[in-house]
């Protein structure tokens, strides 16, 4: 492979397609894909474009530059390029590296990130271990294998991994003669920082990119997605008056952009954020329907854990428990989401569980660490009228914190109140300052029953008339009714189906195996 001259390899290439011989054009294009890709780009897709499909099928690097895979991968027909091991034998090292390359890139275009991750392993291992002509060179592609490798890790959802591979994709950057490539690196530097949270680092990162030349064609999509990503995700979680504009510059929700799972999280969490939980299930299926997505990625965390917030929030929580249920793997996103639902239905001991689970995370960036702080708020507030002042003080910290705004409406208001009360003047006026405006998740409070109204409740599924509930208690009739009566009052209902569903929800049945 020619990693020498560009000049040289376009002029190889003109020759090949002089020859009109479809095989000779894909063997000096392969040979001299990286110098081509890097500043020819419209001959080689040119060039690619004029193949005949088996003769693309033979060239993994090729089929992947040619501009229907992506698409065609979205559209039920994923590209996932095998390699014959007596064929890759016969391979240079750098050959194998870009076939290597091309297999990453072909599993993450068709939704099995996986199988991406597979393919990531083995091009970190070849990098580290087998020697390489091109990797030494101011002009070869190795910032591109670190930068490709940390985007597969972060559409696995593991950023804190990809943001090292980001690092040295943006060292290397520095010193290639690919003038972009430092810029192409800092967009998913943005993107994985605001993902975590971090969003003095991620608007640093924009701030830098900003500063140095534009994308070349090559790069110019992904560059330009990521950064309108990245930004959008940083408005969301500040809720200032720049959420719609930044929303507006994403990629429509059937993008063939590796940002798209990023895209529907911004806006999923916007509209949950303002409570239109209607609007964040329709954006859900409209970007779900245009993507063929496999467990293990991060597009699913957003998927599910945006899925269940919405069903909570428009009352339909067996759907939500349903989801939860079927869920393999969850995600960070997910448990946080399951946490809330959990809160919501009073299944406190779940709730404890998935935040001691978080808790043991240690790769949770700052964002969900932040959510994860409100959640604990919330359970106490929902088993103590006393908030523990560790809880309450760590709180009161993100209430000072404009980048947390997002994460304080995941939260009932009366919440904030009660952590409010236990803070000194100042302090409450800056948690109210910074939870302004804010519309909060609505939860119907946990009743307050007497023991005899605990005991008529309990005894409802398992008696058909309140003569028999009466003879169980020796009780009379008359006090039975008058203890009913306080149920249903209590929990907002007139119907013994009603009584019994909402107690189920409310986890206040004590017994409920039939």
């Amino acid at each position: 492979m020619n990693f020498n001259d560009d000049e040289l390899a376009r002029r190889r290439l003109l020759d090949a397609l002089e020859t009109e011989s479809a095989n000779t054009v894909a063997q000096v294009a392969m040979a001299n894909v990286w110098p081509l890709y890097s500043s020819h780009l419209a001959l080689l897709l040119s060039a690619v474009e004029s193949l005949p499909s088996a003769v693309l099928d033979r060239y993994p690097a090729l089929r992947i530059i040619h501009p229907l895979t992506p698409v065609l991968a979205r559209t039920g027909l994923p590209y996932k390029p095998l390699v014959d091991p007596d064929r890759a034998r016969t391979m240079t090292p750098d050959e194998l590296d870009i076939v290597t390359l091309s297999q990453m890139i072909a599993f993450r275009f068709s939704g099995d990130v996986a199988g991406a991750m597979v393919y990531a392993r083995r091009l970190q291992d070849r990098v580290l271990h087998v020697d390489s002509d091109s990797r030494g060179r101011t002009d070869g592609p190795l910032w591109f294998y670190h930068y490709e490798i940390g985007s597969t890790l972060l559409v696995a959802g593991d950023s804190s991994s990809a943001l090292v591979e980001f690092a040295t994709a943006r060292q290397l950057g520095r010193l290639s003669r690919q003038a972009d490539a430092e810029r192409v690196v800092l967009g998913r530097i943005a993107l994985a920082h605001a993902v975590r949270g971090s969003l003095d680092d991620a608007q640093q990162a924009l701030a830098d990119a900003a500063e140095l030349p534009p994308a070349s064609a090559p790069h110019a999509n992904g560059t330009r997605t990521t950064e309108r990503a990245a930004a959008a995700l940083i408005a969301v979680e500040h809720l200032g008056e720049d959420v719609d504009c930044a929303l507006s510059n994403l990629e429509p929700y059937d993008s063939i952009e590796l940002s798209w799972p990023f895209d529907l999280l911004a806006r999923a969490r916007a509209f949950l954020a303002h409570q239109r939980h209607a609007d964040a299930l329709e954006a859900i299926r409209l970007a779900t329907d245009s993507h063929s997505v496999q467990h293990g990625s991060f597009a699913i965390d957003v998927i599910r854990s945006t899925s269940i917030d919405a069903l909570r929030g428009i009352g339909d929580t067996a759907s939500a428990w349903r989801l939860v249920q079927s869920a393999r793997s969850p995600g960070v996103l997910t448990d946080l989401a399951v946490v809330r639902l959990a809160l919501h239905d009073s299944k406190f001991d779940l709730a404890s569980s998935t935040i001691r689970q978080l808790e043991s995370d240690v790769t949770i960036g700052p964002g969900p660490r932040a959510e994860q702080q409100l959640l604990i708020a919330w359970l106490d507030a929902a088993q103590s009228t006393a908030l523990d002042p560790v809880t309450a003080a760590q709180v009161s910290a993100l209430g000072g914190k404009t980048a947390f705004r997002r994460a304080l409406t995941s939260v009932p208001r009366a919440v904030l109140t009660q952590v409010a009360s236990g803070l000194s003047e100042d302090e409450a006026a800056v948690l109210g300052a910074t939870s302004a405006g804010l519309t909060h998740v609505e939860v119907q409070p946990r009743p307050v029953l007497t023991d005899g109204e605990l005991r008529v409740l309990n005894a409802l599924p398992h008696h058909p008339t309140i003569a028999a509930i009466a003879s169980e208690f020796h009780l009379s009739p008359n006090t039975i009714k008058s203890q009913l009566r306080a149920v249903y009052r209590k929990l907002d209902c007139s119907t013994r189906e009603d009584a019994i569903r909402i107690a189920l929800r409310l986890r206040l049945l004590t017994n409920t195996e039939d």
